[in-house]
């Protein structure tokens, strides 16, 4: 189970470990061959539509034969049988949910047996070491899915039917530990737990030079880096990966002098189309404009970001806010529920934002003193940032 913030880089860890089990990468001069399922969630996602898209992406691997097709289709028949007795993809907790389970576990118990059997019948064109199951953004599973359960209730029936050679690798933002605990307390247990963390700054200057050097072998005319422009680069991209990539790219866009200093960091950052808006674009606009309705929840927002990511108690919030209270707690609860903004652990009416640069973009792109243009904040502190563009 991969878990960590928006932007550190859990679909990309996803990408590599498919590669690997795949065998398209070896590992310590081994190669793998598993057969490899990848799918995703969200809130409409039923036991049974999962169940469809594990089948489906069986299908798409395997069907290979007339032989193999037919097998599929025995197999997998009671997916038929279940819709024929009317219980739709899109509803959520089927009356029968723990025989889908059973039946599902049956079912791909038997299709992994065959797959990985180096001597039955050769029905497809190749013989796995066994079966890779992947499923992104699992923390939006909804709580008629009972993913803690299905997942649980699967590895245990796949136990029964003496099938050892399936992996199942969940990824999702921190809350999915919750979605799992609150399906089924015992879920966690069968998953080990990888939190994946933001980059230190020595591993964000090594991205630099790493991303640097790929560029100055590409092109005729070598790049370099000033330290104070590293220095800009950490700072601003808070060590997520796709800061990294994005302010760094901008930089390097910016430069024209083939040495990329703290100016260009600056322009490539706050200018027009700069890298803050393109990232406040794919990470911050949804959740400041379509996630809430309300500009009250947005003050919260406003007053918050004045703090950067720094821990904000109800308390300072409240000396700054204009409305009542109980509209400030429907705020901080709504904000609270949509993951916009954080709790702190063990401590009650305490706050941040998840990003500094969520503030900076508020502060910036959605402030109603500060419209849109080539701003360069003075001061610049730079994010954790690296990544180059050819």
């Amino acid at each position: 189970m991969l878990t960590g913030e928006r932007g550190i880089g859990k679909t990309s860890l996803l990408d590599y470990i498919k590669y690997v089990a795949r065998g398209s990468l070896d590992v310590a001069g081994e190669k793998l061959n598993f057969l490899v399922v990848e799918t995703d969630l969200d809130e409409r996602t039923s036991q049974l539509a999962l169940a469809k898209k594990i089948e489906l992406g069986l299908r798409r691997e395997l069907s290979k034969s007339e032989k193999a097709r037919s097998f599929l289709t025995t197999t997998w028949r009671f997916l038929e049988r279940v819709e024929a007795g009317g219980v739709s993809l899109k509803e959520k907790r089927p009356p029968d949910s723990d025989l889908i389970v059973e039946e599902f576990a049956y079912s791909l118990a038997e299709t992994v047996t065959r797959i990985t059997d180096k001597s039955g019948e050769d029905l497809f064109s190749a013989r796995y070491d066994g079966l890779l199951l992947l499923i992104d953004e699992a923390d939006n599973a909804s709580p008629d899915l009972k993913l803690g359960s299905f997942i649980k209730l699967l590895t245990e029936r796949l136990q029964r039917h003496d099938c050892q050679r399936v992996m199942v690798g969940l990824a999702g933002l921190p809350e999915l530990r919750q979605v799992l605990l609150t399906s089924h307390p015992s879920s966690l247990r069968v998953l080990e737990e990888l939190p994946l963390g933001r980059l230190s700054d020595e591993e964000v200057r090594g991205v630099i030079d790493i991303c640097i050097d790929a560029a100055n072998k590409k092109n005729s005319d070598k790049t370099s880096v000033t330290e104070s422009a590293k220095a800009s680069l950490v700072n601003l991209a808070e060590g997520y990966p796709h800061f990294i990539q994005q302010f760094g790219y901008s930089a390097f866009a910016a430069d024209t002098d083939n040495t990329i200093d703290k100016d260009d960091v600056a322009e490539g950052a706050f200018g027009r189309r700069g890298a803050l808006e393109v990232i406040g674009d794919r990470y911050y606009r949804n959740d400041f404009y379509n996630k809430i309705q309300k500009d009250s929840y947005r003050q919260v927002l406003r007053i918050m970001a004045r703090k950067g990511d720094s821990w904000v108690t109800k308390a300072e919030i409240k000396k700054e806010f204009h409305g009542q209270e109980s509209t400030l707690d429907n705020a901080i609860h709504a904000l609270r529920a949509r993951h916009i903004i954080l709790p702190r652990e063990g401590y009650k009416g305490v706050y941040r934002l998840q990003h500094r640069g969520f503030a900076l973009w508020i502060t910036l792109y959605a402030s109603k003193q500060t419209g849109n243009g080539d701003i360069k904040p003075p001061g610049l502190a730079a994010p954790h940032t690296s990544a180059v563009r050819d």
